[in-house]
């Protein structure tokens, strides 16, 4: 599927680009080849609630099982409000279905979270979403992303690891994984 991707870009680092937010069309083989009316946005603080429960609901055992304590909110706020972060949800008939937060700086793009909410999961989603992310990353001459995965998250490792993302490092319980977009 070919797709012109326009980015609204008002975080202060991607500001260079074109600022603006239209449909997005996501197919899947779990869609049955239908189109799916999937719109991206920017994250805005009344989105907060519910990016902080599928945050909990997808992370807070895998958290548990890697590093014996409790996800806090205040972590996942802490990785998607950051000063130079940028954070979109993807809404699907007005509901919020998953969310991606990046950085890019210092010609890297570093993946600060990225969320498909339960019960909408193996539809194309993510997927959907770490290819806007890349595909974001090219438009601003960015060739390398990375990401943290915890170790016991082996669904995650598996799907980044499908998207080209190789293991670089090991740091506690979590993995260091790269793709070089050029």
């Amino acid at each position: 599927m070919t797709t012109d991707k326009i980015f609204k870009c008002n975080a202060k680092h991607l500001r260079a680009g074109t600022a603006s937010v239209r449909q997005y069309f996501i197919t899947s083989a779990h869609t049955d080849g239908k189109m799916l009316d999937a719109e991206y946005r920017e994250m805005v603080r009344r989105d907060l609630p519910a990016l902080l429960a599928m945050s909990q609901e997808n992370m807070a055992s895998i958290i548990l099982a890697s590093w014996g304590v409790e996800l806090r909110d205040e972590e996942v706020l802490h990785a998607i409000l950051r000063p130079d972060a940028y954070t979109e949800v993807l809404e699907v008939r007005g509901e919020i279905v998953g969310y991606y937060s990046v950085e890019m700086l210092n010609g890297k793009a570093f993946i600060n979270a990225i969320q498909v909410k339960k019960g909408h999961q193996g539809k194309g989603y993510g997927t959907a979403m770490m290819e806007r992310v890349e595909n974001l990353a090219r438009s601003r001459g960015i060739g390398l992303i990375d990401l943290w995965v915890q170790l016991t998250n082996r669904q995650a490792r598996e799907f980044y690891r499908h998207r080209g993302y190789r293991t670089m490092s090991r740091q506690g319980n979590n993995y260091l994984m790269r793709k070089d977009l050029l």
